[in-house]
């Protein structure tokens, strides 16, 4: 079954709720253009684990240069671009 954005919202912001809430931030009140990165929430190696964690819970091996590296880290967009690519995987 192919991922909702929602979906990839709702495990992204789940797998960073910790960190959320240590940096200040409701996991529940982050919005499509809160920035993981630039709000401190997680760091570039923070990132990359991210990355590899929803390749492995939503079993996909994403590409990620099909989406705009200042978008990468945006909680939206990033959502967007998994389940769009999530649904092009045969």
């Amino acid at each position: 079954m192919t991922p909702s954005a929602r979906a990839v919202r709702a495990f992204v912001v789940g797998a960073l709720a910790n960190p959320l809430r240590e940096s200040g931030f409701d996991p529940g009140g982050v919005g499509e253009d809160f920035d993981l990165l630039t709000s401190g929430v997680v760091d570039s190696l923070g990132m990359i684990e991210l990355v590899v964690a929803v390749n492995e819970r939503f079993g996909l091996d994403l590409d990620f240069e099909g989406l705009d590296p200042e978008q990468l880290t945006v909680l939206g967009p990033l959502s967007e671009y998994v389940a769009r690519a999530a649904a092009r995987v045969p």
